[in-house]
């Protein structure tokens, strides 16, 4: 039986009807802008990729100098909740308003966050920094596969996706060397107040290039042919409410209430008074409660739900990203939270040099997207990819329990992180790719916040999960392994305090970060088993280009599902401009 997701009447709202008519009006100069658009989307994701790099080598000493590095992960989750909650308003607001916009919004956000955080005196100014922070992260994150998405065609997308991540090789030792040397010059102020100047210089190209496209579609009669509803008509309250609806103002904020209320007890049961307490139990209980409103709230009255799941017949997209979150655990819980606190205490290694041991995952995670891009273009299959990372997965966790141990060689965690480093690009891009492809290209920016929402949640619980072993099962081991009197809080708040200590506690303490690494390659292992089932019920077929001259039903005797199964998913991704019924909100 054939199931077609790309309805006949469709209603597109302005900014993606903006996206869509700019390769309609396009000249061979304006190929060459998209072109230029498409480079300068890579320099930006290089200088991304040159601030994560960088300040995730500084975060570990700037927050044990603000005697701060035992609650980093406090931080970490709160922000990523943050992102989570702004992702799908952005995406939503790129449609409303424009592509230009939105990009603006953000980086203006993203550089104003970074002046504040290099003048931070205190801790508390850092994180009013880190709060603005997300607020311009979640734009630029989100925004730029929905512009390669823009700028693309299905078969070729992969390899774009790939080649916009691929800058990261460059700052996986280079912006580590240079955050070290800030370091040791103790200028690390100018480790955030660099990023201002990078991402100024970096985005002005293509947001100069978005605007002049926009400028351009809009003096055309493509937009005008349409019909849309009469602004003048509308008193502010009005559009206020218009506005409320359209990014659904009310599920955002129940969905970032419900994963603050769940997810920050786990983190502080113990400083609450133990997970019997009055405000831990009422907190959990408040976070569930929330959650039952936000479920309701997007089933049954949300006018414009975050994400839209019941208009696609397919559920690829929930299959997907189902399967990318858990994956996201993972990485959020193993390596970004306190791996490289972990490598300086137990092998006294420098952070540069910390940095480097953890970089295999990022080293194959950027690389092999261009391999299987290319096998994805050459085979037009991205189902069979998905289930090789699934394995991974599995098995790269797996190795990290006996690699993340004191006496182990520096060669096998750098295996563990390569292998499961590979399992998160045979995983990511292609699913990507395939949850796009099944659905309409006027859903590419809902569907793309729909797996950044999934992988933020996602960071969220890994750093949570992270931290909650951290600061619940380190005193107790640290009680069981360190021998005479010590300051927990002080080795754990610092990690030169903690480099300092005797050798019979500094041996004490490497044996209970051994353990808790092992606690954590326990449960990772657990999250991949999880993702590979869920990537079983994933529909496969193969990437189709639409042609714009093509009808309908001729599209759909040419999508074909690569294992004769009885789905079949109409891929039309192609760019027509609407007639005069759609209508744009």
């Amino acid at each position: 039986m054939k199931e077609k997701v790309v309805p006949k009447e469709v209603v597109i709202s302005k900014g993606a009807l903006v996206a869509q008519a700019s390769r309609s009006v396009m000249s061979k100069t304006d190929k060459i802008l998209v072109f230029s658009g498409q480079v300068a989307l890579t320099i930006i994701s290089w200088a991304m990729t040159w601030e994560k790099s960088a300040v995730y080598a500084l975060t570990p000493t700037i927050t044990s100098m603000f005697q701060a590095n035992n609650i980093s992960g406090v931080l970490t989750t709160v922000l990523s909740i943050l992102q989570t909650a702004l992702q799908p308003m952005y995406s939503k607001l790129s449609d409303m308003t424009g592509r230009a916009e939105a990009y603006t919004i953000s980086i203006v956000f993203f550089i104003v966050s970074f002046i504040i955080m290099a003048c931070a005196q205190n801790y508390n100014t850092l994180i009013g920094g880190q709060v603005i922070y997300a607020f311009g992260f979640s734009g630029t994150l989100v925004l730029g596969p929905i512009l390669i998405g823009d700028m693309t065609d299905i078969v070729n997308r992969s390899m774009f996706l790939a080649l916009y991540n691929f800058p990261t090789i460059i700052n996986l030792f280079a912006a580590s060397a240079a955050a070290q040397k800030i370091l040791d010059n103790g200028q690390w102020r100018w480790g955030y107040g660099h990023v201002t100047i990078v991402m100024f210089v970096t985005s002005a190209p293509l947001i100069i290039g978005l605007w002049r496209i926009q400028k351009k579609v809009k003096e055309t009669d493509l937009l005008k042919e349409t019909t849309s509803i009469p602004e003048t008509k509308r008193t502010f309250a009005d559009k206020t409410l218009w506005l409320f609806n359209e990014i659904d103002l009310i599920g955002s904020i129940l969905l970032a209430a419900g994963l603050f209320l769940i997810l920050l007890p786990l983190i502080l049961a113990n400083n609450w008074g133990g997970w019997g307490s009055s405000t831990t139990i009422g907190t959990l209980c408040a976070g569930g409660g929330t959650w039952i409103l936000f479920v309701v709230w997007e089933w049954k009255f949300a006018p414009k739900p975050i994400v839209p799941v019941s208009n696609w017949k397919s559920k690829n997209p929930v299959w997907g990203v189902l399967v990318v979150s858990l994956i996201a655990i993972i990485n959020n819980m193993m390596d970004f939270q306190y791996f490289l606190t972990y490598l300086q205490v137990t092998r006294r290694l420098t952070s540069q040099n910390a940095t480097y041991l953890e970089r295999g995952f990022n080293v194959t995670y950027v690389c092999l997207p261009l391999v299987i891009g290319y096998i994805m273009k050459r085979t037009r299959r991205w189902r069979p990819y998905v289930w090789i990372g699934a394995a991974f997965s599995v098995l790269g966790p797996g190795l990290m329990i006996p690699a993340r141990n004191s006496h182990s060689h520096d060669a096998f965690i750098v295996i563990s992180q390569v292998i499961f480093g590979a399992a998160t690009a045979f995983i990511n891009y292609p699913i990507l790719v395939g949850i796009q492809a099944s659905i309409p290209h006027s859903d590419i920016a809902i569907v793309i916040a729909l797996y950044e929402v999934g992988t933020s949640v996602a960071a969220s619980i890994g750093t949570t999960i992270a931290g909650s072993v951290w600061n619940s099962v380190l005193p107790g081991l640290f009680k069981k392994y360190v021998p005479g009197n010590y300051e927990y809080t002080k080795i754990v708040q610092s990690i030169s305090y903690a480099l300092t200590l005797p050798e019979d506690q500094h041996y004490g303490v490497v044996l209970a970060y051994d353990d808790a690494m092992r606690l954590l390659g326990t449960i990772a292992v657990c999250v991949g088993a999880l993702s590979f089932l869920a990537s079983i019920p994933l529909k496969g077929f193969l990437l189709v280009n639409a042609n714009v001259h093509e009808s309908e039903e001729d599209l759909g005797t040419k999508t074909l599902d690569e294992e004769a199964m009885d789905e079949e998913i109409v891929i039309s991704h192609v760019f027509e401009m609407p007639n005069k019924k759609t209508q744009i909100l």
